[in-house]
């Protein structure tokens, strides 16, 4: 049997599970547990480390960190909404963080990123918790081992959890409860819950036959762990199966948005309250308590690790020997505004005899979400930048909607520009639509100016990839 065309919702949009379950399927394959918990009892119980829980594991490996650059405590210093949402023109809260970052080798510069450690929300943590049963044990610790049933080969424990661990650090620090659920944890998930219903919603959704239903369920609409328990309130996991099927909750990048002469080392972000991110929710969490309570005795304190410097980056040898078009939407101006700032303080200490041209084009929903676009004005006043365009798409007399309607207004300028053997150009935004939107607008100028085809002006665009001409610093 196969899914029906239509897919049927209950009114109001609020998923029926009955309605997602077919006469006849075969649930994907039940897996044998992996992995089990030894918890302690109450006279040899120690009680855990209130610091994040993947500082504890002596053996993880941070992504791209930098060599000897360990994760580190700091302190959030200050706090600046840069703009607050507006949900009737889709605009997003806009803020900025600055922290103080000591670091061994103390060389960040304009173009640089960090990692910051995530926390999964406390409230999600607590229910979670709560359905599992395990409130009353959230700070008994416990020791994950291979499980005496486990006849695969090779396992090993996750470098992620530390040896001593309570069910509250290990669900707010060390997994992603959010993560896409595969369709061996939606059988596995089936096998735990109590109402044949239930169970038989989540062993459909793992069955090839319901393949429609996971893929506008799941992969579609969305739905996570948390999603798919409020849905089955029977369903009670144990910490074993949320180990062994959800990923490590990994840090996330930030680009800095100054030129970090002293430690101070800010970011910006933007955050949509009906679907925030892991770590911008938290962030967000964070900044909301420190503007509340402005005299707190001792600030939010996030984890952080320098990452490794790429192509992506603005030096003093970059900003003499080279022009620069720099191009970005919204938030993603981050990296720009240290950009900015670095060609500042060389133009006023004259420590070089020429710097070179700048251009900027930016876009967002109007001008007040463009950050520190005060500031972006005062640059061009200033010579920082010899040309400045923006766009701004929820401005209805607005004469350009975006930034690729700016570029392709100026065509003309922006190819002789571009070909001058000293311009690099500098693209960051989305490594989706945004990105390939941009690319095309840049194949389309070049084509239409050079007088070649468009085939032969993507290959230029490669070729300047390739030679680092043209540098992306794109996410997701």
């Amino acid at each position: 049997m196969v899914c029906p065309t239509e897919i049927p919702f209950s009114e109001g949009g609020i998923i029926n599970i009955n309605n997602f379950i077919l006469d006849k399927y075969v649930p994907a394959k039940l897996s044998e547990p992996i992995y089990s918990a030894l918890y302690a009892n109450e006279d040899s119980a120690v009680k855990a480390p209130t610091k994040h829980a993947q500082l504890l594991c002596t053996e993880l490996i941070w992504p791209f960190s930098r060599a000897g650059a360990l994760p580190l405590e700091v302190p959030i210093k200050t706090v600046k909404v840069l703009a607050e949402g507006d949900d009737e023109i889709k605009a997003k809260r806009i803020l900025e963080l600055a922290f103080e970052m000591k670091t061994l080798n103390n060389s960040h510069q304009p173009g640089d990123t960090i990692a910051i450690l995530p926390m999964n929300n406390v409230n999600k943590v607590q229910k979670l918790l709560q359905q599992m049963q395990l409130l009353n044990s959230a700070e008994t610790t416990f020791q994950l081992q291979i499980s005496s049933k486990c006849m695969k080969k090779n396992v090993k424990l996750p470098t992620y959890i530390p040896t001593l661990c309570t069910p509250y650090q290990l669900l707010r620090d060390c997994i992603t409860i959010h993560a896409v659920p595969k369709k061996q944890f939606l059988s596995v998930l089936a096998s735990c819950c109590s109402d044949e219903n239930e169970k038989a919603f989540l062993s459909c959704l793992s069955s090839k036959e319901a393949s429609c239903y996971y893929n506008e369920l799941i992969l579609e609409r969305g739905l996570t762990l948390l999603d798919l328990l409020e849905l089955c309130p029977s369903c009670t996991p144990t910490l074993e199966i949320l180990i062994e099927h959800l990923p490590r909750l990994l840090p996330r990048p930030y680009s800095l948005a100054n030129n970090p002469l002293t430690d101070e080392v800010k970011i910006i972000f933007s955050i949509l309250p009906q679907k925030t991110g892991v770590t911008t929710d938290m962030l967000n969490n964070f900044a909301t308590l420190c503007l509340k309570n402005i005299n707190i005795p001792e600030p939010p304190k996030i984890v952080v690790y320098s990452r490794q410097t790429n192509h992506f980056c603005f030096t003093v040898k970059e900003a003499s020997e080279h022009n620069h078009i720099l191009i970005c939407v919204g938030t993603a101006l981050a990296p720009f505004l240290g950009f900015l700032e670095l060609k500042e303080q060389l133009l006023g200490s004259k420590a070089l005899e020429s710097l070179g041209d700048t251009w900027l084009f930016a876009g967002a929903v109007n001008e007040a979400y463009l950050p520190h676009r005060e500031r972006i004005l005062a640059y061009e006043e200033a010579g920082v930048l010899q040309r400045y365009y923006e766009a701004f798409s929820r401005v209805p007399n607005s004469s350009h909607h975006y930034v690729q309607e700016q570029i392709a207004a100026h065509a003309a300028e922006f190819v002789d520009f571009l070909f001058d053997e000293k311009t690099i150009l500098y693209v960051c935004a989305d490594g989706g639509s945004i990105s390939k939107s941009i690319e095309k607008t840049i194949a389309d100028c070049i084509t239409q100016i050079r007088h070649i085809t468009f085939e032969e002006a993507l290959l230029i665009i490669k070729a300047y990839k390739g030679s680092g001409k043209y540098r992306e610093d794109l996410w997701l």
